[in-house]
C-alpha cells in the first residue's frame, strides 16, 4: 500500500496515497490532537507530532505533495534527496542538458603481475557517451593485457562495457527524475518537461501515471524529444579492435579478432566461472571457462517463465553436479526460469531474493507452485 512512500508521509497520517486533501486535513488534526505533547504523555509523543506536521505541511500542498510522490519513484528512505535543494546532473563539460543518460564503463590497466580496475558511472550527452566508450575501448585495448591477470579481468571488462550500454533502466530513471524535478525548481519548466518526458521511457506502468501528472503541472508542450542511437553506441565498442586488426592483420591476429567478435555479438551466451570455498571460509574464482548459458530476458510479467519444484531439490552455483550446493529447497517453491544450457538439461533460476543459481530441468514442473511470497524478485508486484 506505502510502496510508493519512502519517508512515510502518507503512512503517517495513515491515508492512502490517493487520498484527496479533505482526507488528509482530516487524519491530520486527529493524529495531530492524539499525538501532541499537551494531551499525549508518550515519551516520544514530540517527536511524532514533529513528523506528523512536516508530513502534513508535504500533503497537503499540491505542488510539494507531487514533487514527493515524483521522486519516490526513483529515490528509496535511504537515499531520498532533500526536495528543496536538488543540483541538476551536469553532462561531462558541466553543462546543463536535458539529453543526458547514465553510462557504465570499466578500464583495466595491467601492470604485469597486478592490474587496475576502475568502473565509472557517467553522466553524458549521446555524443560525449560516444567519445567516452572510445577512450574506455582504447585504454583497455592497449593498456588492459599486461599480466595474465589483468588479461582475464580486461576480457570480462570489455564484454561488460558492450552488455551495459543501454541497460541501467533504474539508473536512467532516477536521473531524468532528479533532473526534471531540479529544472523546475530553477524555474526552467521546459527542460524540465523534456527530461519528464524522457523518463517515461525507463518508468514501469505504475509509476507512469505519477510522472505524466508532473508534465501535466508544468503547462508546456514540447514538439518533439530527443532519442537515443543505443545501437550506436553499442558499435562503438568495436572501433578500436576493427582498426588495430587493419593495421596489424595477421593470420594470427585475424583469428583472434573474429573469435572474439563471435564472442561478444553472442549477446545471449554468458560465461560462468567456478566458485571455489576454503575450509578457513574464503572463497574466489576458477578462471577456466566450465560452460555456457543461454539467457532469457526477464520479465517479470511473464507467467510462462515461472516454474516450481517437483521434489525437494539443491541449487547449485553452476550447471552440473561438482559444483558447490548454494541451497537446498523444498518441493513446490516457485522460481523464474533465466537462462539453460545448449542441452537442456540444466536451468539457470532466479529465486525469490534475486539470487541465481542452476538446477536439472527434471527437477522442474511448469507453472507455479506454492504461494509466492510478496517481496518475491521473481515476478512484478504493485502492492
Amino acid at each position: 500500500m506505502y510502496d510508493r512512500d519512502p519517508l512515510e508521509y502518507y503512512q503517517i497520517l495513515n491515508v492512502l496515497p490517493d487520498a484527496d486533501i479533505r482526507t488528509i486535513k482530516l487524519n491530520y488534526h486527529d493524529c495531530a490532537k492524539k499525538w501532541h505533547p499537551d494531551y499525549n504523555k508518550d515519551k516520544n509523543a514530540m517527536e511524532h507530532f514533529q513528523k506528523i506536521s512536516v508530513a502534513y505541511e508535504i500533503l497537503q500542498d499540491k505542488e510539494k505533495r507531487l514533487i514527493y510522490d515524483v521522486l519516490a519513484c526513483a529515490y528509496n528512505k535511504d537515499d531520498f534527496p532533500q526536495m528543496e535543494t536538488l543540483s541538476v546532473f551536469k553532462d561531462r563539460l558541466d553543462n546543463e542538458n536535458p539529453d543526458v543518460r547514465i553510462i557504465k564503463l570499466r578500464y583495466i590497466i595491467g601492470k604485469v603481475i597486478s592490474y587496475k580496475d576502475k568502473e565509472y558511472r557517467l553522466v553524458c550527452t549521446q555524443k560525449q557517451a560516444f567519445n567516452e566508450i572510445l577512450k574506455c575501448s582504447a585504454a583497455n585495448w592497449f593498456a588492459g593485457w599486461w599480466g595474465i591477470k589483468a588479461f582475464l579481468a580486461n576480457c570480462r571488462a570489455i564484454a561488460f562495457n558492450y552488455r551495459e550500454t543501454g541497460t541501467n533502466r533504474q539508473d536512467n530513471l532516477t536521473l531524468l527524475i532528479h533532473n526534471a524535478v531540479a529544472y523546475h525548481q530553477e524555474g526552467k519548466d521546459k527542460q524540465a518537461l523534456s527530461s519528464i518526458l524522457q523518463a517515461l521511457d525507463y518508468a514501469l506502468p505504475d509509476q507512469i501515471p505519477t510522472l505524466k501528472s508532473f508534465a501535466h503541472y508544468l503547462s508546456l508542450k514540447i514538439s518533439s524529444l530527443p532519442k537515443w542511437n543505443w545501437r550506436l553506441l553499442k558499435a562503438a565498442h568495436f572501433i578500436v579492435p576493427f582498426v588495430l586488426f587493419m593495421l596489424l592483420s595477421s593470420p594470427v591476429i585475424n583469428s583472434y579478432l573474429l573469435g572474439f567478435n563471435k564472442y561478444m555479438t553472442k549477446q545471449n551466451e554468458i560465461t560462468y566461472f567456478q566458485k571455489v570455498s576454503f575450509n578457513d571460509g574464503s572463497e574466489t574464482f576458477d578462471d577456466i571457462v566450465v560452460s555456457k548459458v543461454f539467457n532469457i530476458p526477464v520479465d517479470l510479467y511473464d507467467e510462462e517463465k515461472l516454474y516450481h519444484f517437483r521434489e525437494d531439490s539443491s541449487v547449485m552455483y553452476g550447471p552440473g553436479d561438482k559444483f558447490d550446493v548454494m541451497r537446498n529447497i523444498e518441493a513446490g517453491h516457485t522460481v523464474r526460469v533465466t537462462g539453460f544450457t545448449p542441452d537442456k538439461a540444466w536451468y539457470r533460476i532466479m529465486l525469490d531474493n534475486g539470487e541465481m543459481g542452476f538446477v536439472k530441468k527434471s527437477s522442474l514442473l511448469k507453472g507455479r507452485g506454492n504461494e509466492i511470497p510478496s517481496s518475491s524478485k521473481i515476478i512484478y508486484s504493485a502492492d
